[in-house]
């Protein structure tokens, strides 16, 4: 791997690292209607649909969190562990067909209680074109936010196209916004000092959390 690209990679990334201590869900490889693909005993808590290969057809984005019953059966203690979170991309084939299109247990952050949940309802995932878009916020007196950008090429791979990091000491009215910009194609990094205020990062608690609703395709809605 280019040196660049590891160096990088290892600093924006790390901050993904997930705790493994559920089993992975089995998500098969092609079936009819999304809700097929969707794993036992996981909740949806987020869902957006997209055209990521341009080919008509609609993809569907899932980001699902385990649920708090199953984790007690697994003596999984969700009063002082998050409940783990994987993300799910179903490519679609045909009008009423799809295949998997990638499922990741590390790109989503948890929900730890204390700072809120760091997938911001409403902002936390967007779609553009070939562009999936995950942004977290949180924080207390250190407010932080990062911006993941992922593109699906022609050769069917999922890259991260681009990063963006911010760090804001609120306890401190002078300091500057803390700057970290990476571009993986162009293969650089940019560091820097914005002298500038930065809004309050909203705050989502666990027990007033609710699934964002959206529709997903015509007359569908989670």
């Amino acid at each position: 791997m280019n040196r660049f690209i590891a160096i990088v990679l290892a600093f924006v990334l790390f901050p993904l690292i997930s705790q493994a201590q559920v089993p992975s869900p089995t998500i098969k490889q092609t079936g009819k209607g999304w809700e097929s693909f969707f794993p036992k005993d996981w909740n949806v808590i987020v869902a957006d649909s997209a055209d990521f290969n341009n080919d008509l057809i609609e993809d569907y984005v899932f980001i699902f969190q385990a649920d708090n019953d199953y984790l007690n059966g697994l003596n999984f203690n969700t009063k002082l562990n998050a409940p783990p979170r994987i993300l799910v991309i179903l490519m679609g084939k045909t009008a009423d067909s799809l295949e998997l299109g990638i499922k990741s247990d590390s790109l989503i952050l948890r929900s730890d209680g204390g700072e809120g949940d760091p997938l911001t309802q409403g902002t936390g995932i967007k779609t553009d074109g070939n562009i999936l878009e995950i942004n977290y916020a949180g924080g207390l007196s250190m407010q932080w936010t990062g911006q993941y950008r992922f593109a699906y090429s022609k050769t069917k791979e999922w890259t991260l196209a681009t990063f963006r990091g911010t760090e804001y000491n609120t306890s401190d009215e002078d300091a500057p916004i803390k700057v970290t910009e990476v571009d993986f194609t162009k293969k650089y990094m940019k560091q820097d000092k914005v002298k500038t205020s930065l809004p309050l990062i909203p705050k989502i608690y666990m027990e007033k959390f609710k699934p964002r609703t959206v529709t997903i395709a015509p007359g569908v809605v989670l």
